[in-house]
């Protein structure tokens, strides 16, 4: 703890097989608590740079300030070994990459300036410049920052039976849950990534999914791609799945349930957790494939309440460990619930009005990644994009390829690189490529017509193709194209991501600039 990390392999730039790498990650598992402070500890240390957090933003940041500083000296600050960083699947356009999460033990990198700190921050002291962890120890800086991502907002229920997935360690226990034999019947409460994720993954159970919109995946698509996905798994699953609607059609309609669960909100000594990577369920247990799939889809309702079994049992004839209570008063008795109702960023234990925070208390921060105190910046799910910091297609959602933007461009930044300048580009357009239902799904700048909703809708048009694989979506502003979404293998992604950048006036090809006859690349090559 405490010390120089160098390569572990004669030099060899710390590049360790997987197996002496999955060693490693299984020794830290067993050992997630810090060592007990010791006086010659107490004692202050002072780093150029300090890192808080060892999740996507806080790896990519800490790792990119040992590069671009070599001299100067940087710490990272985890309470867990095990750290988070991307991989580049595949370079899909020139501003766009298809990522994955992968978990490295802090020993495998071989950064000379960096020390890494086995512990959690307890209290930030910006005049003082100085941060106090859990065991005692002070650490001073010169700049910090805070990457200490989001917690997961909570239900006001202490149940075994009750699990909030967001971070690698719920996962985990999720997935022992799952292994259960008697496992029948599990209600999936939140309409997210992680959601979709989940109800993708379970089989051989009974799947009561509460939805609290008229559609699923309202976070991040629009009606007609939802129909489309859902319809994509019933296809792929058909035999093996039944899916049953209610409460809505699935096309944005049906009543709307305003009652909500009460929250409860992150520790004020969180253990910033890592989030989870893209493939997060493979840790799922193997189902049997005699028993079959029922998926239940419950529109425009919401988890409010759960019981535990003796409490109440009412509306079933059947005993069940828990009861779900949904927004319109339904029971649903089940073996498990799984909530999945979205996070809130870490920032409960800075001190109490010392920074600027936006409405979903995330830390506001400035063109250059800044917060509103002086050499403390932030970067990933902990700070709030706002204002200047966007451009015209880009907007923030709390995702694993943002959380290495922001990170990596908080990070020139911080040592004034000339390069963020350039890097700065990256805000100016959104993208995102992800899978939902097995399917790739491709997002590129306002694809939804988010900050969009102040035009006038007759300046606003979109054209859809649909066929049985594939969906393309693309919304035009006043003749130039503002977004686009993707679903399967369509190979437009990287001229409409052109098309959007240049800002070509596109009003006299109307819809035909998806006729599938036509070679839109060549065309505007």
């Amino acid at each position: 703890i405490g010390c120089r990390n160098t390569p572990q392999d004669g030099g060899q730039g710390g590049q360790q097989d997987a197996a002496a790498v999955g060693r490693e990650v299984d020794r830290a598992r067993r050992d997630p608590h810090p060592i007990p402070v010791t006086p010659a500890m107490a004692m202050a240390e002072r780093f150029d740079y300090v890192v808080v957090g060892g999740g996507v933003a806080g790896t990519c940041c800490a790792r990119l300030l040992c590069t671009k500083a070599p001299k100067a000296t940087v710490c990272l600050v985890s309470p867990t070994e095990i750290l988070k960083t991307i991989k580049v699947v595949q370079r899909v356009t020139d501003n766009m990459d298809e990522l994955t999460v992968i978990e490295q033990p802090v020993a495998s990198f071989d950064d000379a300036n960096l020390t890494f700190v086995k512990d959690h921050v307890k209290s930030l002291d910006s005049d003082a410049k100085r941060l106090e962890l859990g065991s005692g120890r002070i650490v001073e800086y010169g700049k910090v920052s805070l990457c200490t991502g989001a917690s997961p907002r909570v239900h006001l229920v202490d149940s075994s039976r009750v699990l909030t997935v967001r971070d690698t360690d719920s996962a985990e226990r999720l997935s022992e849950a799952l292994a259960r034999a008697s496992t029948r019947r599990v209600v999936v409460a939140g309409n997210g990534a992680i959601a979709l994720e989940v109800v993708n993954k379970l089989r051989g159970v009974e799947i009561v999914w509460v939805v609290k919109h008229a559609h699923v995946g309202d976070s991040l698509l629009d009606v007609d791609v939802s129909l489309h996905l859902l319809e994509q798994f019933e296809r792929q699953n058909k035999g093996k799945v039944v899916v049953t609607r209610r409460g809505g059609d699935g096309h944005g309609s049906g009543p709307s349930e305003e009652k909500e669960a009460e929250i409860r909100a992150p520790s004020a000594a969180p253990g910033f957790a890592h989030a989870l990577g893209p493939k997060w369920t493979q840790s799922f247990p193997s189902f049997d494939a005699t028993r079959g799939t029922k998926l239940d889809v419950v529109y425009n309702r919401s988890l409010v309440n759960v019981v535990e079994e003796g409490e109440s049992q009412e509306g079933e004839g059947e005993n069940w460990p828990v009861t779900a209570i949904l927004s319109d008063g339904e029971r649903v008795g089940a073996d498990l619930v799984i909530s999945c109702i979205g996070v809130s960023p870490n920032t409960t234990w800075l001190p109490e009005g010392k920074f600027d925070l936006a409405e979903d208390g995330g830390l506001r921060v400035s063109p250059s990644m800044e917060t509103s105190v002086k050499d403390v910046y932030a970067a990933g799910d902990v700070c709030t994009l706002e204002g200047d910091v966007l451009g015209p297609q880009f907007f923030q959602i709390r995702l694993w390829s943002q959380a290495r933007m922001t990170a990596e461009f908080a990070a020139h930044c911080m040592v004034d690189s000339a390069e963020a300048e350039l890097l700065d580009l990256g805000f100016d357009l959104f993208t995102h490529v992800t899978h939902f239902f097995g399917q790739k799904v491709i997002l590129i700048g306002l694809y939804d017509g988010q900050g969009l909703e102040d035009e006038p809708d007759e300046c606003k048009v979109s054209y859809t193709r649909q066929t049985a694989d594939t969906f393309v979506r693309v919304l035009l502003l006043r003749g130039r194209l503002q977004g686009a979404v993707l679903v399967g293998d369509t190979d437009l992604e990287e001229v409409l991501e052109n098309l959007i950048l240049s800002g070509i006036d596109l009003s006299r090809y109307g819809p035909e600039m998806l006729d599938p006859e036509v070679d839109l690349e060549d065309y505007f090559d």
